[in-house]
């Protein structure tokens, strides 16, 4: 009985994680206020007044408007929206009540608090769709850069460069997902159409190219538009994967129930041990189990493996990164070789911050190196997208190759978590330490 209580507590702690990941946290009624978005000029006093409050408690930062150029002149709530007229109580301490409550008044609050852990402000492992799901104010809050509601934190400045971005490949993933619709038999033909844009409000939407392509241009790779891929529940699954299907001699025409693949209790029909009659499908689009499994297998790989519209999978080395703009243009801290992250190097590959904000935890993941933009982005934060086959792989530039996906299984256990570089042993040792990863120092969590 002793030993069966730690199982099924374990057990029941798994269910809880499973069931917070699978999106069943239902949404908290929030009356959010949408934020003006942010002037392309204002006077410095105006934009001070946009901060007083929030100075209040973050006392210090490392760039006030993550901008380099002094010139620019943006208060906190211009990018992240919130209450800057709210400041912290006098002499009130981080668990008072009197903090929380004026936190609450000036923070936006998420419809999710669960998903994001709130109220830390770390990006959480795992979020996959999660921001297609969270209020766009919430959104802003947490990243300005998010392109849901880049138009509005960086418009005024940088509207075409967001544009532009919204388009590119880095965005649509056009490229895996026009590639597997034609070599899986999705789609007849190999003119891509389909690409992942999000509405601000999180829904799929259509990308249509501004200037309409020539003949000349199409001919060369340009698309005039990507709509958004339809629901794999939804789409007829005439493909090549029905040769996977699972089936015994029992043919039914019936929908396979499951948990239950005998339904009519008919022993004629009772198929044999190990062959059983609960199959993939029973061929044609919709409902009852009947699937088309190169597009939920696409769908599962942009999840695992996102690109700009969401975030990082967040959960290991090579792995830490925001969405949109931010993904690139602020650093986490993914690689402690020199070669592959230059300056971040010293700041190790555990995603921890290293910021003037008083506020913002040290020695946990999940948080950029510093409050601010750059230009100078380093290899490792480019690895975190561009390291296997899909995203253009880019590991090559580094000296590395594609190794078999087991064969270093062995060194994925190691305990260390220092910020030393590694040595010329371990760099080997290390190069695949985890799913289809060649970085040769990223390592595990625990590495």
């Amino acid at each position: 009985m002793t030993r069966r209580l730690p199982l099924a507590l374990a057990a029941i702690a798994l269910a809880l994680a499973v069931r917070a990941d699978s999106g069943a946290e239902k949404p908290v009624a929030r009356a959010h206020v949408t934020h003006a978005p942010a002037p392309e000029r204002q006077t410095p006093g105006e934009a001070r007044a946009k901060s007083d409050g929030c100075m209040s408690c973050h006392t210090a930062t490392d760039r006030h408007t993550m901008h380099q150029n002094p010139a620019v002149q943006l208060g906190c709530t211009d990018c992240h929206g919130g209450d800057a007229a709210v400041e912290k109580p006098r002499g009130a301490e981080r668990k008072d009540p009197a903090y929380e409550e004026a936190l609450a008044r000036s923070h936006v609050l998420p419809r999710y608090p669960l998903g994001w852990k709130w109220p830390s402000s770390a990006n959480p492992e795992g979020s996959y769709t999660l921001l297609n799901r969270e209020a766009p104010e919430y959104i802003r809050f947490i990243n300005p850069g998010d392109l849901r509601v880049a138009r509005e934190a960086c418009g005024a400045c940088h509207l075409p460069i967001i544009q532009a971005s919204e388009r590119s490949l880095m965005s649509t993933s056009a490229m895996l997902w026009g590639g597997a619709a034609y070599n899986n038999g999705i789609l007849p033909y190999k003119r891509y159409i389909l690409g992942e844009a999000y509405t601000r409000e999180g829904i799929g939407a259509t990308l249509v190219n501004p200037v309409k392509p020539t003949d000349f241009l199409v001919a060369k790779g340009i698309l005039p538009s990507v709509t958004a891929l339809p629901a794999w529940e939804t789409i007829p699954p005439a493909d090549v994967f029905r040769v996977f299907e699972r089936g015994g001699r029992v043919i039914s025409s019936l929908f396979p129930e499951i948990g239950l693949p005998n339904n009519t209790g008919i022993l004629q029909r009772l198929d044999e041990p190990g062959r059983p009659d609960l199959k993939q499908s029973n061929r044609g689009p919709g409902t009852g189990s009947r699937i088309a499994v190169p597009v939920i297998n696409i769908t599962k790989t942009r999840l695992n493996d996102p690109h700009l519209w969401f975030l990082g999978t967040n959960e290991q080395p090579g792995d830490y990164r925001s969405s949109g703009c931010s993904a690139c243009h602020t650093v986490y801290a993914n690689d402690r070789d020199e070669k592959h992250s230059g300056v971040y190097a010293k700041y190790g590959h555990a995603g921890e911050t290293a910021t003037k904000d008083p506020t913002i935890p040290r020695g946990r993941s999940g948080h950029p190196i510093r409050h601010e933009f750059t230009r100078a982005i380093p290899s490792s934060q480019c690895m975190v997208c561009h390291m296997h086959q899909p995203n253009v792989f880019v590991n090559s530039y580094y000296g590395t190759i594609m190794w078999d996906y087991e064969s270093d299984a062995r060194t994925c256990g190691r305990r260390s978590r220092s910020t030393r570089a590694p040595t010329r042993r371990g760099r080997f040792s290390s190069a695949i330490p985890r799913r289809r990863r060649s970085a040769a120092s990223g390592a595990t969590r625990n590495s």
